[in-house]
C-alpha cells in the first residue's frame, strides 16, 4: 500500500470518529453521522481498504479507546446497537462495489448497504436484548422502535453521501 492510501485511510477514520462522536441520544440508539460517513468511505477507498479503516475503528472501540459514540471497550459488543457498527465492515461489500458512477446506480447501491446494515443490526439487537439483558421484546418492536425512527436520517444520509460522492468523483479520478 502507498503513503497516499495509508494517509487517505487515517484520514477516513478520523472522520468516522468524529462523525460517531456527533451524536444526538434517543433512545438506546446514538443519532450520528456515522452512516453517511461509511457509505463515503466504502465509496472512496472500495472493498479492500474500506475493510481495513472498519476492522480498525471497531478494534480500536473493543480495545478500549473510546471511538465509538457512548465510549468503547469491550464491554461494547453487549450494546444493542453494536450490530450496527459490526455492518460497517460488511456494508462496503456492497456500497464499494464499483458498479457504475450513474446517479442512480450509486443511490441504489447505498441502499442495499443501508438495508445490510439494518438487517443485521437488528438481529444483532434482537439476539442482545433478549438473550442477554433478557428484556423479552419482540422483533415487530426493535423494527418499529429501534429502526424505523431512524429510517428518514438513514435514507437523507444515503442522499446526501451520493450527492457528495457525485461531487467528488473528479478529484478521485484524476488523483488516480
Amino acid at each position: 500500500m502507498k503513503i497516499k492510501d495509508l494517509t487517505l485511510m487515517s484520514i477516513l477514520l478520523t472522520l468516522l470518529i468524529i462523525c460517531s462522536k456527533l451524536t444526538i441520544q434517543i433512545g438506546p440508539i446514538p443519532l450520528t453521522l456515522q452512516t453517511f460517513c461509511v457509505i463515503i468511505i466504502d465509496f472512496i477507498l472500495k472493498i479492500k481498504k474500506s475493510m481495513i479503516v472498519f476492522a480498525s475503528y471497531i478494534l480500536m472501540g473493543i480495545i478500549g479507546i473510546p471511538v465509538f459514540s457512548s465510549g468503547g471497550g469491550f464491554g461494547y459488543i453487549f450494546y444493542p446497537s453494536f450490530g450496527f457498527i459490526i455492518e460497517f465492515f460488511l456494508s462496503c461489500l456492497i456500497t464499494g462495489l464499483n458498479i457504475s458512477n450513474k446517479k442512480i446506480f450509486l443511490f441504489l447501491q447505498e441502499l442495499m448497504g443501508l438495508l445490510i446494515i439494518d438487517i443485521v443490526g437488528i438481529i444483532y439487537m434482537y439476539f442482545i436484548m433478549n438473550y442477554y439483558l433478557e428484556l423479552d421484546k419482540s422483533l415487530s418492536y426493535i423494527i418499529s422502535v429501534r429502526l424505523i425512527p431512524f429510517l428518514i436520517k438513514d435514507i437523507a444520509s444515503v442522499l446526501i453521501s451520493t450527492i457528495v460522492y457525485i461531487k467528488l468523483i473528479p478529484a478521485i479520478k484524476k488523483d488516480n
